[in-house]
């Protein structure tokens, strides 16, 4: 007999039971649940919904991602929100900026050392263009990830 599923059920329970007794589990750790925790629609508040084209990864040149940006835009109040939300160094606090320009209009821009995330504020936008974007470092300040437009879109309201 080739398969015998009796062995494979106890050879699943050793190596779960090794994992737990080494301390190997499936929870997140806690900075990471954190972050989780920060949505780009609570971030920039209620009645806030994402955008089509509105999403980029923050990443380094060599491709590693350190988090997301989100363009927002509330229909009711007409005005546009840019939440950049770290995934990687959470909990730490390194440079993390966001930035909205609105195309004949307004321009909001947030950086500080952020453990979590950064988020420009409110900005009118209704029917007009914008463009935007999110940045984070790692905690020495040498590597930079970054994510955005920087071309006009999102003209429609």
């Amino acid at each position: 007999m080739l398969f015998d599923e009796g062995n494979l059920v106890l050879k699943r329970t050793i190596v779960a039971v090794g994992l737990v007794a080494a301390g190997i589990a499936a929870v997140p750790a806690p900075a990471y649940a954190a972050s989780a925790a920060y949505t780009p629609e609570r971030v920039c508040g209620s009645g806030f919904h994402r955008v089509k084209d509105g999403h980029r990864a923050m990443k380094t040149r060599d491709g590693a991602v350190f988090g997301h940006v989100y363009l927002m835009y509330s229909k009711s109040s007409g005005e546009n929100c840019v939440a950049a939300i770290k995934t990687r160094f959470t909990g730490t606090r390194t440079l993390t900026g966001a930035s909205l320009e609105v195309r004949g209009g307004g321009r909001s821009e947030d950086v500080q050392k952020y453990q979590f995330y950064a988020e420009t504020g409110h900005v009118d936008g209704s029917w007009k263009c914008v463009k935007y974007e999110g940045w984070t470092r790692t905690p020495d300040n040498r590597v930079e990830a970054w994510g955005g437009r920087k071309s006009w879109g999102n003209c429609q309201g």
